[in-house]
């Protein structure tokens, strides 16, 4: 028999629900037996408040980052049996997500979603759902 899930992929952000999506990922991972592709995007506007601070003066910002958000999510990866592989780019997430998602030829996206209020969705829009819409691959969103 085919499996349906062979590459998933898994957006993380530093959030509560990245790391929840992140949970969700590994276990239909281990369940299908798929490989994930754990990718942090550095946004290139800069620090969200909240989730990370601003890199120190002449530290690379990409790196800086991501090393932040990785801590989170370390503990995680560390005792999971499936194979991952860490992703970091930089630009806009939804983007970023999506263009990785039809290079890799992914059958899932587990993502995140923030919860923002409908003034966050105005000011900010939402990744999970420019995801949904955009993706060349289906999207599972975790609240």
């Amino acid at each position: 028999m085919e499996r349906f899930i062979r590459k998933i992929i898994i957006p993380v952000d530093g959030s509560q629900s990245s790391a929840k999506a992140l949970e969700m990922g590994l276990a239909i991972a281990k369940a299908s037996g798929a490989i994930c592709f754990v990718v942090e995007v550095i946004e290139d506007f800069g620090p969200l408040p909240g989730y990370y601070d601003a890199a120190p003066l002449g530290q690379d910002r990409v790196k800086w980052i991501s090393e932040q958000r990785f801590e989170k999510i370390h503990p995680i990866l560390a005792e999971t049996k499936v194979e991952w592989k860490r992703v970091v780019v930089e630009g806009y997430p939804a983007e970023e997500i999506c263009k990785l998602a039809e290079k890799e030829k992914v059958d899932l996206i587990v993502i995140g979603s923030r919860g923002h209020g409908i003034l966050g969705r105005f000011l900010m829009g939402s990744v999970s759902d420019r995801v949904v819409h955009h993706s060349p691959c289906s999207v599972t969103v975790v609240r």
